[in-house]
């Protein structure tokens, strides 16, 4: 078995995972919702066409995060009860991640060595995604 986040948005879907990519790297994949066979009953209007309704950043461990707009019509209701967490590489990454994921947001823990043997940080991102990044010290 394998989990795989999944991310709704109300309509930035796009901007919000170039910022990502741009930050955490990985492959990005979309599919908007232009791109759907007609006649499948999943109409939409012509301004949500050009909204994404999945996609993908595909890291090279293939471990993925999922993201979509939610479909036209359905606001989405923010909270605080999840995170993306990423398990990084390196020390330095987590610094890196949570200082530029964190632009426009606002810093929850700043990054430091914990009393848990990682180095950890969490952030709310300035699409009201949290996260949370570790390296696990040896």
């Amino acid at each position: 078995m394998k989990a795989v986040p999944y991310i709704s948005f109300g309509g930035n879907c796009e901007e919000a995972v170039t910022f990502y990519q741009s930050v955490i790297g990985g492959t990005l994949s979309s599919v908007k919702f232009s791109e759907m066979p007609e006649g499948e009953g999943m109409a939409v209007s012509d301004n949500w066409k050009d909204k994404i309704m999945h996609c993908a950043i595909t890291f090279e461990d293939g471990n993925a995060i999922y993201f979509g707009d939610t479909w036209e019509g359905y606001p989405i209701q923010g909270g605080n009860y999840s995170a993306i967490h990423l398990v990084v590489d390196n020390e330095q990454d987590v610094y890196d991640f949570v200082d530029k994921l964190s632009v426009g947001g606002e810093v929850t823990m700043p990054a430091d060595k914990t009393f848990w043997g990682s180095v950890y940080g969490s952030l709310t991102d300035k699409y009201g995604i949290s996260w949370g990044i570790e390296f696990e010290l040896k």
